[in-house]
């Protein structure tokens, strides 16, 4: 033992002797190799880590005992850096050993020169570094292992960022495909669903080949992976579950070539995909059913809204299989023919060009022809067992379902879908039931609805049709006409009655609401205001009367109405409006003009009652009086003051119109190209004064002795003695032969006109033609015609103008003005 208290100098011996051992056996390995690569000494501590024998290495090249990439390495770097460096350390190299194994080894290599003989010798130390080797390669596959789960955890990012901007569920797939083979570099990967109400599960997307559906009970590894909701591996790949707050919701199959080996890692992040993708599908299909609510909703919605825009039942149904064609099926057919129900028998008829027909109570739209339900179908369906819509097959083949119309718990008719919708489908049979019952109380309520607009209309034209009083000093005219000959009536009414032997009256007024009640409330009120005004009490008085009746009639309230009382003998008119537009009066000589005076509220307002007011003028003969409700002049987008103007305008442009048609043409210009959108009621009163006769007679003297007949028998009717009768209606022959003769010349198709009126025992009597005159060669007995009239009548005028007008007057005894 080496006391290590002793002098340094007690070791040298020592160190001499062991120089020889410390090169065999120094801990590196230490060649001497000649420049061409031959090596001429080696030390025993290389031969033990390669197992060659001294004489295997010594006098042969250091290169042939490299690995292939060593001797590489050695001609294109070591050789070189040698030459230029002389020197080079830290180099890996590969050195192959006896048995053919590799030693990973470090080797530092410095060029020695002999400066005597000029000689060179390589000095190679080399150190083992399996070890170093064998932790680099560790620390290289972990990085290279990182690096992968890197990529892959990226690919998994870029899935879930794609998975979050889909909104289908079928768009899911493309993600999860992807993300299998950049990171897994699976061959294939198939995305598996669970069926929603069945336990299979189907592969979903377009890339797959058509696949069978898998059943739960089935041994492979998709069913043992929805059991589990774990990652089972089996047959070259590994299925992972589509997971999403506990439940399954599918599966993921990645498929590996044969001897692939799935690391740990991987099976994590395989699990972590089916996490992912599960929540984004669960996603998907919340905001897919949230969107698919809100559009049933907004479906079932303008459903209701367009039905309700159609009136009777037969337009609702057309209107229900337009707004259904195509967005909910391609063919739709609505029967409201149910046996007893409808009690009509079903009918089909071939389709129209449009695509749409229609037979009595069938109606549908779309390609094909009719579908004919079976009776056996009708009675299931009528019988109300049916919960679910039923399956049918049509006449070219195609599937549909029909569905039954129900309302108040009676089955009024069936609708019939067939054909894939334009979008959002296929539809679960809850929304198409609902969508069945909806439509079928829509057209039940149309039905009823058309029933009580019937009613009213007999009732209401029943209260509007009454016998009118005649007297020859005065017409009425009237005109009604709904907002839309299908909608339900209105309250408006009009009334002209008598209240005394020389005056009448005339109403018009507005019930608020429409229906059975307005009719029925409008009826009560005209009764009413006829009783009172018959009272001679004054249109306020009436009015007054009118407050108290609508207190006990709510139906009555707020209705507004114009009245009038006209006196015969002296045109003297009284008026009064409750809250009603005001009458607008036409005079011969003078503009239209409203009568602003005698108004106040409607009927049944509390103010309005205690101060009803009444206002008066007198009428010149010829004058006309128009009373209106509000649908006349009222217009969406226009002032009401427009309104009345163009009222106006139209009466003074039919200043010469016939009372009998003046309404009918006023109404019809009022609401010319719109047909207005309120109920519009017209009456006018024409205050004629004094009897009219008039008679166009052809120019043939035959037709005198008619014409004395009948203006005779008219003066008689006014009472004028016979003998003024004898001498008018002569004058008025003589007058007529004078047209016949010198006007026409004989021409049978010339036309005489006579008119004759008597205004305070005054006769006027008009004769005229448009022939060309011409004046007759006197005579002995010719030019007596003239003379004989202007003994006959007090006054005689004859213009010449534009044909011929004989005027005559003559004061008559006795004459009354009925």
């Amino acid at each position: 033992m080496v006391d290590p208290l002793q002098p340094a100098e007690t070791f040298v011996p020592l160190l001499e002797e062991s120089a020889e051992d410390l090169y065999e056996r120094a801990p590196c390995g230490y060649l001497s190799v000649l420049p061409d690569g031959t090596v001429a000494r080696v030390n025993q501590t290389f031969l033990d880590w390669t197992g060659y024998r001294r004489a295997d290495l010594v006098g042969h090249r250091v290169q042939d005992f490299y690995t292939i990439g060593g001797r590489i390495f050695h001609e294109t770097h070591l050789g070189p850096l040698l030459h230029m460096q002389g020197e080079v350390r830290g180099v890996a190299l590969e050195f192959r050993r006896a048995d053919g194994s590799r030693l990973d080894i470090l080797v530092n290599v410095v060029l020695r020169r002999n400066q005597g003989t000029d000689s060179r010798v390589l000095r190679m130390t080399v150190f083992d570094a399996t070890d170093r080797r064998s932790y680099e390669r560790e620390l290289l596959g972990e990085r290279r292992r990182a690096e992968r789960n890197e990529d892959r955890i990226r690919v998994l990012q870029e899935m879930v960022a794609r998975c979050a901007s889909i909104d289908r569920a079928e768009d899911i797939v493309a993600p999860i495909v992807a993300a299998g083979a950049e990171a897994f570099e699976a061959t294939r990967t198939v995305v598996w669903l669970l069926h929603p109400r069945e336990p299979v599960l189907t592969v979903a997307g377009s890339t797959e080949p058509a696949t069978p559906p898998v059943g739960l009970d089935d041994a492979g590894p998709e069913a043992r992976a929805v059991h589990t909701a774990e990652v089972v591996g089996a047959d070259g790949r590994v299925v992972t579950p589509l997971v999403a707050d506990g439940r399954v919701l599918g599966t993921v199959s990645f498929y590996f070539p044969a001897g692939r080996q799935v690391a740990v890692d991987e099976v994590e992040l395989m699990r972590t995909v089916g996490r992912q993708a599960g929540q984004a599908l669960e996603r998907v299909r919340l905001h897919e059913e949230t969107a698919r609510r809100a559009w049933q909703s907004a479906f079932l919605a303008r459903v209701g809204r367009d039905l309700d825009e159609a009136v009777g039942p037969a337009d609702r149904a057309r209107r229900l299989v337009a707004v259904l064609v195509p967005e909910i099926a391609e063919y739709a057919q609505v029967d409201l023919a149910l046996g007893e129900v409808a009690g009509v028998a079903t009918t089909s008829s071939p389709p129209s060009a449009t695509g749409t027909a229609f037979a009595d109570d069938v109606i549908a739209r779309g390609p094909g022809e009719h579908w004919e339900i079976r009776d056996r179908v009708r009675e299931t369906v009528r019988a109300g067992t049916a919960d679910t819509p039923l399956p049918l097959a049509g006449p070219d083949g195609r599937q549909g379902l029909l569905l039954p119309l129900r309302a108040r718990n009676t089955v009024i008719g069936t609708l019939l879908l067939a054909g894939a919708p334009a979008t959002h489908g296929p539809f679960q049979q809850d929304f198409l039931l609902d969508l069945a019952d909806r439509a079928g109380l829509a057209l039940d309520n149309a039905r009823l609805a058309e029933q009580d607009r019937e009613v009213a209309r007999i009732l209401q034209r029943s209260l509007l049709v009454s016998e009118r009083p005649t007297d020859p000093r005065f017409h009425v005219a009237t005109v009604y006409r709904p907002a839309v000959d299908t909608l339900e009536v209105g309250g408006d009414w009009y009334d002209a009655f008598a209240t005394s032997a020389d005056s009448v009256g005339v109403v018009v007024g507005d019930v608020v609401g429409r229906g059975i009640r307005a009719a029925s409330a409008m009826g009560q009120l005209r009764s009413a205001v006829r009783a009172l005004a018959k009272a001679r009490c004054g249109p306020a008085a009436v009015l007054r009367h009118m407050d108290d009746f609508v207190a006990t009639l709510e139906a009555g309230q707020m209705t507004t109405l114009a009245y009038a009382e006209l006196a015969l003998d002296t045109g003297l008119l009284r008026y009064a409006c409750a809250g009603h537009p005001p009458p607008l009066l036409l005079s011969p000589d003078t503009t239209p003009r409203y009568l602003w005076d005698g108004r106040s509220g409607p009927l049944g307002t509390h103010t309005a009652s205690r101060t009803r007011r009444e206002a008066e003028l007198t009428l010149p003969r010829g004058s006309r009086l128009l009373l209106y409700t509000d649908g006349l002049v009222e217009r969406r987008g226009e002032r009401i003051d427009q309104g009345l103007d163009r009222l106006a305008e139209a009466l003074d442009a039919r200043r010469k119109t016939p009372i009998g048609s003046l309404t009918q043409e006023i109404s019809d210009g009022m609401l010319a190209g719109e047909g207005g959108h309120d109920d519009t009621c017209l009456l006018a009163l024409a205050f004629d004064g004094a009897p009219q006769f008039h008679a166009d007679v052809p120019a043939r003297m035959s037709r005198l002795s008619p014409l004395r007949a009948e203006l005779d028998g008219w003066l008689a009717a006014r009472q004028v003695p016979e003998p003024e009768r004898y001498g008018i209606v002569l004058a008025c022959s003589e007058a007529m032969a004078n047209a016949i003769e010198h006007g026409y010349q004989g021409d049978p198709s010339g036309i005489v006109s006579v008119t004759a009126t008597i205004d305070g025992g005054i006769l006027d009597l008009r004769v005229s033609d448009t022939g060309r005159w011409r004046a007759p060669r006197a005579t002995a007995h010719r030019g007596r015609g003239l003379a004989l009239m202007g003994r006959l009548m007090d006054d005689l005028v004859i213009d010449r103008g534009v044909g011929t007008n004989v005027l005559m007057r003559r004061q008559v005894r006795g004459t009354t003005g009925d």
